[in-house]
């Protein structure tokens, strides 16, 4: 379609309380939070909706959160709409480099191809029955410590985080500190990674991670002990395809892949196999 037949698009930022998606996880509720800007809505010559968009900017990387264009609408140029408003916003504040979590489904990776991404690697979406009480015997015993709100916003936390992902971390550590479900796991003294926790309103379900260790057997030996904390009956997870001794360590904990998305990138960066998301999301 000739750029001269695509219909009127007009994209402007979200303004309070105007209608859009509601967040699907504390993630994106955090993220609109703290980046109010990065929410977009496209809509036509008499005003309407035909998709909204919601990005956030973290460090020197845009993060596309989520893009929904109507059914009716899609192929005509509303997402690269949405999608060029995100860019700039990310632009304007300095970034340099754009990642998006997709969903195993052709046309939207069409989508994200055509628009310069290029695959960084699967996320598998995991989840189990209630942790074992007792860790396996590699890590048995091995010392968890409390991380305290304020400490993972500098110092040796936040640069494991950036050293192990490489791009940027929406989390914010600090937040999930301050609920008391950050920990370290500790070799000789020194923390070797840290792990956090979320658990849902009702408490029956719990999502792993982030985890971020300075080697990938470190990150495999956290995880059983993170699991084992948890008080949900219902475990979920998120790793990286290249992630392979978390998956091993996942899988002696009963973990199961129950989904598959996409995590697109224009430039790679970061090393996967020590990193875990949670909630499943990578960012």
């Amino acid at each position: 379609m000739a750029a001269k037949d695509l219909p009127a698009v007009s994209v402007h930022t979200a303004r309070p309380g105007e209608a859009v998606p509601p967040p699907g996880d504390a993630d994106l509720t955090h993220a609109r939070a703290t980046d109010p800007d990065g929410v977009f809505v496209a809509t036509d010559t008499e005003g309407r909706v035909l998709g909204t968009a919601s990005a956030a900017v973290r460090e020197d990387t845009l993060l596309l959160l989520a893009l929904d264009v109507a059914a009716a609408r899609r192929g005509k140029g509303v997402g690269r709409t949405l999608l060029a408003a995100a860019r700039a916003y990310g632009a304007a504040r300095g970034t340099r480099s754009l990642e998006v979590l997709a969903p195993d489904e052709p046309s939207a990776l069409a989508f994200f191809l055509s628009a310069g991404l290029s695959v960084r690697t699967l996320v598998l979406g995991m989840e189990a029955g209630e942790a074992p009480s007792d860790p396996s015997a590699p890590v048995r015993g091995a010392p968890l410590a409390p991380v305290g709100p304020g400490a993972p916003l500098t110092g040796w936390i936040a640069a494991l985080d950036r050293e192990t992902r490489g791009f940027a971390r929406p989390r914010d550590w600090g937040r999930l500190a301050a609920d008391g479900h950050v920990v370290s796991l500790k070799r000789g003294g020194r923390p070797v990674a840290i792990g956090a926790w979320q658990d849902d309103a009702s408490g029956t379900a719990t999502a792993l991670g982030p985890i971020a260790a300075k080697t990938p057997e470190a990150a495999a030996d956290l995880l059983p002990l993170l699991a084992a904390r948890s008080p949900g009956k219902r475990l979920s997870l998120a790793l990286p395809a290249e992630a392979r001794m978390l998956f091993l360590a996942a899988g002696a904990l009963g973990f199961r892949a129950v989904s598959t998305r996409v995590l697109l990138a224009d430039r790679r960066r970061g090393d996967l196999r020590r990193y875990a998301g949670g909630s499943g999301r990578l960012f």
